[in-house]
């Protein structure tokens, strides 16, 4: 892993994996760390020029880890980790990015876009992402990850991310989605914040309600110059999966081929439960999934002390070994190879089939089928005549017909006519409503031009309930000052197609492809960050602003009209879908003209449709209201920060509304991650055939705020 002086053999390997495209797994330990280093594909940007894209999978470097407390288990590595420290990995990933650019240990390297400090300048972390398999502590190791720096995305098992989230040391911690529904494939099972040639899923069985043999599906497309188009992965399970589960493997589309499997050898049991599944159901889910690879992982004979050490049962498999059993097995079963076992069952079955078509039917189980089960005469038992004399209606009208006659008169309920007027209402006891929140709008069920699929709505429905709003973080100083500058930078979202190049600072060209579905473009950076914007600190108003001018539209697909839609967004949020249409999320529509705030129907009548060569614009405003005498705030109570919203077209307010106006209970689902207490990030959405432009920088902009 480490890069000292002129590793000949390193610095080839490197370039070997970069000039085909191939990935580099590096054992950090020898338990279950790893560190998966996977080439960028061509074309794809990459921060700071590095050349891999770097996952941390499972790390724990030192240092003990027990489960509840040390009397019931705990464990230390046998063997010194490769490297004790997540400094000393980073220095190690430097060095792997170092040897891409022919460079020494000592030279400076390409700079870093973004300071343009080179690599012996104190960079960022390298590691871009972090995987935790299971919320045990050999897993997920505290000590270990609480090195790594609070800005890193980490990706769990749910109870695992339940677990880190509860540190508060995270800024992003996403639960991981089963890969279990084969309608949409392995792409759409994978978080949107991850770059578009990557997914992480989880491959889980109803059967194992822990998920304690479950695996990790790493997914990624990196060949772009391969004629095979399938996509590649890993897949991680340390404690082992059941074979069987990893079939579901084979209606994965895109489809997948299984570069390698990292699955334990060992057998080891607690009593006569089964922990780690070992090497013969390794061998048979390597055959069930047809990975190229068996790498071996989770087996090092750990330092071990706890109650729980004396009942563990180890069984020490090697793949000479269980290869020899196996073929044992074999002969003493009298199975031949794989090859003459699917042969002779085969004819097997062949020949079952011609014993069945060579019986005639009416001989097969003997006699003359025809007479043997030959119905009864008449109708079933069941049927009943219309004539039968039990059911027959009488002659004449029923003994009760004339039993249930109305009472005289008018109902109950009928009032007589009066020539009194009705009661006087004293009109001056009405309350002053001029102080309420205006009354709701309304709403409408669908849009009269463009509609998602209700398959698409339920999905990203799914999406948001396991991605819950992430808490606001506190940005650094260049971060804060970027965002303030309108040096705001687009991101496409997997599923995008078209253009998007940087035109300037905080200026942004794009074109959208006819086949273009509903994409959603996000900035890098909020536009409002919540922790150093809000007036409940600064005590002044904040303004959120930026504007798109529509160059041209096509049509979409099917001959859909193309749209075009701008707002705002907390985060995560699923890119598959226009902004306004799930939670934490608002936005105008351009094909409508309506506005949408966490609408995932029609949306509310707002203003007109978005015409090719007009320039519109959306802001935010939030601030604390001057509360009237009647309704002052006493010293027991917060102060509520309130919002508007306004919309700008060719330089020119043109309307707005406040994010609390009054909502309908039944069909509005309120405004969630809009309220100014989460970081809130510009969205642009897309459909079909669309040339945009986007300007963040407030000199670019046809409306000047006052």
């Amino acid at each position: 892993m480490k890069h000292r002086g002129n590793d000949q053999s390193l610095d080839r390997a490197v370039h070997d994996a970069l000039q085909l495209g191939r990935p580099i797994l590096t054992h950090l330990n020898a338990d279950t760390s790893w560190i998966l280093s996977l080439p960028y594909p061509a074309g794809e940007p990459s921060p700071r020029g590095k050349s891999f894209f770097h996952i941390l999978i499972d790390p724990w470097l030192q240092g003990p880890q027990k489960d509840l407390a040390s009397w019931f288990s705990k464990q230390w590595h046998a063997i010194a980790s490769s490297v004790q420290t997540i400094a000393e990995l980073n220095t190690c990933l430097k060095d792997l990015e170092r040897v891409d650019q022919n460079q020494s240990p000592t030279s400076s390297g390409p700079t870093d876009e973004a300071s343009g400090a080179g690599f012996d300048a104190p960079l960022p972390n390298y590691i871009d992402l972090v995987v935790i398999s299971h919320e045990f502590t050999d897993h997920c190791n505290r000590a270990t990850l609480e090195e790594l720096s609070p800005d890193t995305p980490v990706f769990a098992s749910k109870a695992a991310a339940r677990l880190i989230s509860s540190w508060h040391h995270f800024h992003h911690v996403y639960p991981i989605i089963s890969f279990s529904n084969r309608e949409y494939g392995w792409r759409n099972t994978s978080p949107d914040t991850l770059p578009p040639w990557l997914g992480i899923s989880r491959i889980t069985t109803k059967k194992d309600a822990l998920s304690f043999h479950s695996a990790i599906l790493l997914t990624f497309d990196i060949r772009s110059n391969s004629e095979d188009k399938c996509t590649e992965a890993i897949i991680y399970t340390p404690h082992g999966i059941l074979a069987d589960d990893l079939e579901i493997l084979s209606s994965a589309s895109p489809r997948i081929n299984v570069l390698a499997l990292l699955h334990g050898l060992h057998d080891i049991r607690l009593s006569v439960k089964q922990l780690n599944l070992g090497a013969h159901n390794a061998l048979r889910a390597q055959r069930v999934c047809g990975a190229r690879y068996w790498v071996s992982t989770h087996d090092e004979v750990k330092k071990a002390g706890g109650l729980v050490n004396h009942f563990l049962k180890r069984k020490i498999w090697t793949i000479e070994d269980v290869l020899k059993d196996e073929e044992r097995r074999n002969e003493k079963a009298g199975i031949g190879s794989p090859l003459a076992d699917m042969q002779d069952h085969t004819s097997g079955l062949m020949g079952f089939f011609k014993s069945l078509k060579g019986a005639h039917p009416d001989t097969v189980g003997g006699g003359d089928s025809s007479q043997n089960y030959a119905p009864p005469p008449g109708p079933p038992p069941s049927h009943q005549c219309v004539q039968n004399e039990r059911y027959a209606a009488p002659p004449d009208l029923a003994p009760s017909h004339n039993q249930f006659l109305p009472p005289p008169g008018p109902p109950p309920s009928h009032v007589q006519p009066t020539d009194e007027p009705p009661p006087y209402h004293d009109w001056t006891i009405i309350e002053d409503t001029a102080l309420l929140p205006p009354p709701p709008s309304l709403g409408h069920g669908t849009s009269p031009s463009g509609n998602a699929s209700l398959s698409d709505a339920d999905r990203a429905h799914e999406w948001c309930r396991l991605y819950p709003l992430i808490q606001p973080h506190q940005p650094t100083p260049a971060q804060h000052n970027s965002a303030n500058n309108g040096d705001i930078r687009l991101v496409k979202p997997r599923g995008y197609e078209g253009r998007l190049v940087a035109t300037g600072l905080g200026s942004w060209s794009g074109t959208t492809a006819p086949s273009c579905r509903d994409a959603c473009l996000l900035s890098s950076l909020p536009c409002y960050f919540a922790v150093p914007d809000s007036p409940l600190v600064t005590r002044t108003k904040k303004t959120i602003y930026f504007e798109v001018k529509v160059k041209s539209y096509g049509r979409g697909l099917g001959g859909d009209a193309s749209s075009l839609a701008l707002g705002y967004c907390a985060m995560p949020y699923p890119t598959w879908r226009m902004p306004g249409w799930e939670r934490g999320s608002l936005a105008v529509h351009g094909d409508d003209g309506r506005r949408y705030v966490n609408d995932t129907w029609g949306g509310k009548d707002f203003t007109s449709a978005i015409h090719a060569g007009e320039t519109v614009g959306l802001g935010m405003e939030f601030f604390i209201p001057d509360a009237p005498s009647d309704y002052a705030i006493s010293p027991a109570q917060s102060p509520k920060m309130d919002v508007e919203v306004f919309f700008t077209r060719n330089g020119r307010r043109e309307g707005g509304w406040n994010i609390h106006e009054e909502l309908d209970a039944q069909n509005d689902l309120g405004v969630d991650g809009l309220d100014g207490h989460f970081d809130l990030y510009a969205a642009i959405g897309l459909f079909g055939d669309v040339d945009f432009e986007a300007k963040f920088h407030s000199q670019l902009w046809l409306y000047q705020p006052v």
